[in-house]
Formats: structure tokens, sequence, C-alpha cells
């Protein structure tokens, strides 16, 4: 599970190691440095470090320090970034299909997930970004959504109503809240903060550990777990790099990204549940609807958006099936 996926290409004449042969790459992400995949990706540099002796020495550059997620993209088809780090929604203006998992309630539990991005729904993802001259390296977790909010607890689908929401500039999620009766507001996260803070806003929605490391209790005390949707990155290389890369060096990288595939998940929600904890203690009232009358209430943008991925979304659907008969 969660096999990298080797290039068949035979190396670039261009040499990418120095003259004292070493590899140095820069790898890029738009999150802290210190949430559950920052810490990954430092892991991951350390150990592809040791186990190279030294050859492949990758330096990890957080919180946007290199541009935005597109950016990355972008600087990666062209060889001008090795390694980048994406979430899904922004990726998905690569691979339009990848939007599936931005669908409410796609994914049900983390098993589920497990199930789908480390098996073979995951791997043939990874195997697609080569038609737009990316290299797939492996999903990560960024984690199901939670709802926060200024106003009251939200106990149902009625409380949402008419709450004004800060969402990803994601056609799917604006629909998603406009279902559920709110006024989605899309705009950069940067922004988002201090819409917030003016009361312009009255709420928004991530992981809980993007919750708490973002100091959202301080605008907002009001937290309902709605797990509306599970997020991923994708971790992403430069072609370029990947064949300039020896086979030795890449078999390596291939069995540290396979370790912290599953490293990484489990940080990931170890880090989610410490931050439940330290949102309550700051004040948080955290709440937990009933998640089958947001399921039934956000159908309708399952058909509408689903019918465009319905493969792919019959698939996830039997992963769940099997995961369930496998508890």
């Amino acid at each position: 599970m969660g096999t990298l996926l080797l290039s068949a290409g035979c190396g670039s004449n261009k040499s990418i190691y120095d003259a004292n042969g070493v590899a140095h790459l820069r790898m890029a992400q738009a999150s802290a440095a210190d949430g559950a995949i920052g810490k990954s990706l430092e892991a991951f540099s350390k150990d592809v470090a040791e186990k190279t002796n030294g050859r492949v020495q990758i330096s990890v550059f957080h919180n946007g320090q290199l541009g935005s997620e597109r950016d990355n993209i972008e600087a990666c088809e062209l060889g001008n970034l090795d390694i980048a780090v994406v979430n899904q929604s922004v990726l998905a203006n690569f691979i339009p299909e990848i939007a599936v998992f931005d669908l409410p309630y796609t994914i049900e539990s983390e098993k589920h997930a497990d199930a789908v991005f480390l098996g073979p729904i995951g791997q043939d993802f990874l195997k697609r970004l080569e038609s737009v001259k990316l290299h797939g390296m492996g999903i990560w977790e960024s984690g199901f959504r939670d709802l926060t909010n200024s106003k009251h607890p939200v106990e149902t689908v009625a409380d949402v109503h008419g709450l004004r929401i800060r969402v990803m500039e994601n056609k799917i999620h604006q629909e998603l809240w406009k279902a559920l009766g709110a006024d989605p507001v899309p705009m950069s996260w940067g922004d988002a903060y201090t819409g917030l803070q003016q009361g312009a806003l009255d709420g928004q929605e991530n992981p809980p550990t993007v919750i708490d490391k973002n100091n959202v209790v301080e605008v907002n005390k009001n937290m309902a777990i709605t797990q509306h949707v599970y997020s991923t990155v994708f971790l992403i290389m430069s072609p370029q790099t990947w064949e300039a890369l020896t086979p030795e060096d890449r078999q390596i990288i291939t069995e540290c990204m396979n370790q912290a595939n599953l490293d990484e998940r489990a940080l990931s929600r170890k880090m989610d549940k410490e931050a439940l904890d330290t949102l309550t203690s700051k004040g948080m009232k955290i709440t937990y609807p009933d998640k089958k009358e947001f399921i039934t209430a956000t159908e309708n943008v399952r058909e509408q958006f689903g019918k465009n991925y319905k493969d792919t979304l019959d698939r996830i659907k039997k992963v769940a099936q099997e995961t369930r008969e496998g508890d």
C-alpha cells in the first residue's frame, strides 16, 4: 500500500548531483511548520538524507515561502521546483477528477480514507499526474473539516442557516454550504482571519489542528464536528528531478515515502485529538451534531457534481462498503 510510482524514464542528461555527488532538492508547502504535514515533511527529509548517506538533501520551505500552491505546481511542471505539497482542491484545476474528493461526505471514516488513498484509487490518481507533467509521490492527510462560528452552537442543520462562512475558492465547497442554508464567502485564508475578527464573517471550516494552530478560538467560540469533507494533500515531484536521480536514490525515496504515508496519517490524527482538548481548554464549545441530517441535506450537491465522476465515486462507495463489512 502507498507505493510510490516509479517512472519509466532512464535518467536525464542533466545531473542534479554536485561535484561532491550530492543532490540538493527544494520542497515547498503552504501550511505551518508545526502542523502534522510540516513535521512529517521534516521527518521525511531527514529519513531520505540518512538512507542515502547524505547524497539527497531536501530543504523544506513552509508557509508558502516559495509562492502559492498553484505557483508551486506550475514550477514543478517546468522543473523550477523539485517537490511541492498541494491541497487536493488546488490540484483539481489540473486533474479535474480529483474534485470527486471534495464532494461532501464521500469519505466516511479514517479507515475508509486509508483504503482509498493508500490503495488502488490513490495509486490511479498519482499515476494520472504524469499527464500534466508531474510525478506523483504520495497522498497525505489534512483531515476531516469541521465548522466553527461566533454566533451559536450548531446542533442541527437549522443552526447553520444564515451563517456567513469563509470557504475555499472551490465551487463544490460553496454549493455544499448553500445546501446547508449558510452564506458561503470564498476568500483566501490570509484574509479570512481579519474578516472573522471584524465580524464580517461568522465562521469558517477546517480540520481541528488548523483551527487550533491559527488561533480561531479567539474569534469563534463554537465548533461543530461536522466532518463534511476529508481533505488531503498530494506530494508531487518535478519529472525532470525524478529522471535525474539515480535508480538507487529513487528506490530509497520510494521506501521513505511509503513509510511517511503511514506516519503522517498517524501524527495527523493524534494532533487533531490533542487540538480538540486544547480548544476546549481555551473556551471552545464543541458540539457533535448528527451527521445523517447533514448527509441528507447535501445529497443534491453529490448528485449535481458526482455525475461527472461516476466511475470513481462508485469505486469509493464500494471501498466504503468493504470497509464497513470488515469492521
